[in-house]
Formats: structure tokens, sequence, C-alpha cells
């Protein structure tokens, strides 16, 4: 039996080391695939509508010298005083229809916002002030809010005009710069004039409504040039 039983041992640890052998497969080497196309670079240039790698790897343009800082719009030199909010708001009482469009178009002329034979970017401007007193009549804007909030707007406006070539990134920083500087109270370079809620809701407004828009924007603003060749000769 002592002989039998040492068989069997020896038989069953020969079949175990077998076993633990094939728990160990040899697998082979792993290669990590990457991909031939290079990532897009971050834009820097403007106009913000280019997308391909040729338009990014353009040089970054710089705003030409002096550049406006953000500062608080409201009080002494205001684009449009809580006085004209109020003769706005009188046009659109006498005259339902074109009473209000009237006066956007006459303000933006003799404020020197926009020339008067602009009539591309004139039509935007009156269009986006009155969606813009519309938001601020469904938010309960008085008139010294209306008049801060039309300024801001553009303000903003016209620094983005002020050069061809502006990122689109540095309008964004501008515009928040001068809208915090019209929620915070920092004397003498803020002056609270909008809560916090209030001042995240038009940041969503002009991000919806200007930004989102700025390629259409520019071209009104700019003009777009086509450059038409004709080949006098047929083709064979």
């Amino acid at each position: 039996m002592s002989e039998l039983e040492s068989e069997l041992s020896r038989s069953g640890s020969s079949k175990s080391g077998g076993s633990s052998k094939a728990r160990h497969p040899v697998s082979a080497p792993v290669s990590v695939v990457r991909s031939v196309q290079s990532p897009l670079k971050q834009q820097i240039s403007a106009p913000s509508y280019f997308h391909s790698l040729k338009e990014n790897d353009a040089p970054p343009f710089k705003y030409p010298e002096p550049e406006p800082i953000p500062k608080l719009l409201i009080g002494i030199g205001q684009l449009l005083s809580e006085a004209d909010a109020i003769a706005m708001i009188a046009a659109r009482d006498e005259d339902k229809a074109l009473g209000l469009t009237k006066f956007l178009g006459e303000f933006l002329v003799a404020k020197e916002v926009i020339h008067n034979y602009s009539l591309s970017e004139k039509q935007f401007l009156i269009s986006f002030l009155l969606e813009t007193i519309d938001y601020a009549a469904q938010r309960d804007f008085g008139s010294f809010k209306l008049a801060c909030l039309l300024t801001l707007y553009l303000q903003t406006h016209v620094y983005f005009k002020g050069y061809y070539w502006l990122p689109p990134e540095s309008l964004w920083v501008y515009f928040k710069e001068i809208l915090i500087r019209h929620t915070i109270e920092d004397s003498p370079t803020g002056q609270e004039v909008f809560e916090p809620e209030e001042c995240y809701d038009i940041l969503s407004h002009f991000h919806t409504v200007y930004m989102s828009n700025l390629p259409l924007v520019h071209i009104l603003t700019f003009g777009a040039c086509l450059l038409k060749l004709t080949w006098p000769f047929k083709a064979k």
C-alpha cells in the first residue's frame, strides 16, 4: 500500500505542475497606435470662423495702440444716458410702429457709433438694441439699468469694430471686465448697478445674441469682399 500511495502522490504532483504552467501563457507585445492627424491649434487670430489648420497657423495680431482699457462707463461721457433712455421710451410711445427704430438709427449716427452709410451694420445694431430693450423690459429694468446695459453693449461693439483682426477671446474678456465693474462696487473703478444673478443672466444673453453670431456680425460690420476673375478664352 505504501508503494501505491507514493506512486499516486508522484503522479498528482506532476499533473499540478503541468496545470500551473498552463495558467501563465506568454502574450504578444502591445503596440500603441498613434494618430497621424495633428490636432487643431488654439484660435489666436480673427475672424473666428476659420477652423482649418492653415488659418490657425496665422500669426497673432495685436490691437492698434492705444488699446481700450475696461473701465466704468456710467457718469460723465456715458454713451447712452438715463435721459436718453427716457427719450427712447417716449419715442416708442409716440409711434408704436417706427418711433423706436427711427430714434435708435438717429442716435447711433449722432453718437458716431456707426456712419450713416453703413446700412447693414445700422440695421443689425437697431435689431440688436430692440431685442435688448425687450430683454430688459422682461426683467423690469428701470431707465438707469437700461441705459447702463445698452451702453455696455454698444461700447463692446465699438471695441470690436476697432480692429479687423480682433480675436473673439479678447472681445469676450473685454465685455466680462466691464460688466464686472458695473456689478461689484470697488471705488473708483466699479459701481454696483446689476445684481450678481443679473450679471450672469446678462452674460448668457450677450453670448447667445452677439458672440454666437460673431461671424455674421463681422461681415455686417466690415463687409465681405468678392474677387471675381474672368477668363476671356474658351476652354478647349
